[in-house]
C-alpha cells in the first residue's frame, strides 16, 4: 500500500486511512496542512466492487471513489448479502470510544448499510459485535475493516479477544489456584504437625 500509493502521493487513499494531517515542504521547511478531506474514523458506502485478487484490489484503489464505493474480494464477498446499498442521507455513524484492544461506535440508519472503517483487518484476534451479537468482519479497499449492518440504532464494537490471549489467562489461573491450594496445605500440614507435636 505505501509502494504503490502512499509514497506517490495518492490522496484518496490518505483520505480512506483518515490521515488528517500532510506534511507539506515549503522550500525546505515542513509544516503540517490539515486534510478537510479525510473519510473520518466510520463511514457507509453505497456500493461494493468486486474485484479477483490482491493485486486487482492493490490497482483499484488508484481512482477509487472511497467515500461511496469499497473494494471487495470473492471471498469476502460472500459474507455480505448485497453488493448495492439503499443511501440514507439520515444514516449517522460515530466513533464513540477508543482503547487499543476496544473500539466502540455507534450507528443510526433506516435501511441496512455497508460501513467501511479506518481500522487495518486483522483476523487473528479481532472480533465485532453488532448490539452484542458477534458479526462477520470483511476485509475491504485492500487493507480496511467492513461490516454490514442492518437498519435501525446499533452498538458496534470491536474486541481484540486472540485464542492465545484466552488460553495463557486460563493456564495462569489454574496455575495460581494451584499454587494457593499447595500453600494452604502446606500451612494446615505445619499448623498439624506443631499441634500435634
Amino acid at each position: 500500500l505505501f509502494d504503490f500509493h502512499i509514497y506517490n502521493g495518492n490522496q484518496g487513499v490518505l483520505n480512506m486511512l483518515n490521515v488528517r494531517y500532510n506534511i507539506i515542504n515549503n522550500e525546505g521547511n515542513l509544516f503540517p496542512q490539515r486534510n478537510p478531506y479525510a473519510n473520518g474514523p466510520a463511514w457507509f458506502v453505497d456500493s461494493l466492487r468486486v474485484v479477483q485478487d490482491d493485486n486487482e484490489a492493490i490497482l483499484a484503489l488508484e481512482d477509487l471513489d472511497s467515500k461511496n464505493v469499497a473494494i471487495i474480494q470473492p471471498e469476502f464477498a460472500r459474507e455480505v448479502s448485497s453488493m448495492t446499498f439503499q443511501q440514507d442521507s439520515t444514516a449517522t455513524i460515530q466513533l464513540k470510544s477508543y482503547q487499543p484492544n476496544e473500539l466502540k461506535y455507534e450507528s443510526t440508519s433506516t435501511a441496512k448499510q455497508f460501513a467501511v472503517f479506518s481500522e487495518i483487518y486483522y483476523e487473528n484476534g479481532w472480533n465485532a459485535y453488532v448490539g452484542g451479537v458477534e458479526a462477520d468482519i470483511v476485509r475491504v479497499n485492500y487493507t480496511l475493516r467492513g461490516l454490514e449492518l442492518p437498519a435501525g440504532q446499533h452498538e458496534i464494537v470491536f474486541r481484540f479477544e486472540p485464542q492465545v490471549v484466552k488460553t495463557g489467562s486460563t493456564i495462569v489461573l489454574g496455575s495460581s489456584v494451584l499454587l494457593m491450594l499447595l500453600i494452604v496445605g502446606g500451612l494446615f500440614y505445619e499448623f498439624r504437625k506443631r499441634k500435634f507435636a
